[in-house]
């Protein structure tokens, strides 16, 4: 598949391929909730700006999360995700229990505060991942 970088730091790199209408987002080591921000910020403008409905956003870097980061995240940031055309999000999560546990609490309050309008699914396996997103 062709990506093509459309956001890249030191933390973070959003790569698409428009023709598969397909996102990929990885965090590329733990952030800060100031890093966390920026990111998901950058990743609702690529969304928002291609109209691309599917991703998968590999988070097994994310192995610590502030309370003020799931707060953001499962208010703000999946309420903009909402405003894009994203159908499907495959979440890669780190293997470790503790860290899964927090990006899946996440997802359940942002589901509960009513505002996520996309399908969520967790996974371990970017193969799987794909497979699910490809389930179109």
């Amino acid at each position: 598949m062709p990506f093509e970088v459309r956001y890249a730091s030191n933390f973070y790199r959003i790569e698409v391929d428009l023709t598969a209408n397909l996102l990929q987002a990885t965090w590329l080591r733990a952030s800060d909730k100031a890093e966390i921000v920026s990111g998901g910020t950058a990743l609702y403008q690529v969304l928002r700006d291609t109209g691309i409905e599917y991703a998968v956003a590999n988070a097994q870097t994310l192995t610590t999360l502030s309370s003020e980061a799931k707060e953001w995240m499962s208010t703000s940031f999946y309420q903009l995700l909402s405003t894009t055309k994203l159908a499907k999000l495959a979440r890669i999560l780190p293997e470790n229990v503790f860290s899964k546990i927090a990006l899946e609490s996440v997802v359940t309050r942002a589901d509960a505060l009513g505002v996520t309008k996309f399908q969520v699914k967790n996974f371990t396996d970017y193969q799987k991942a794909l497979a699910w997103l490809n389930e179109k």
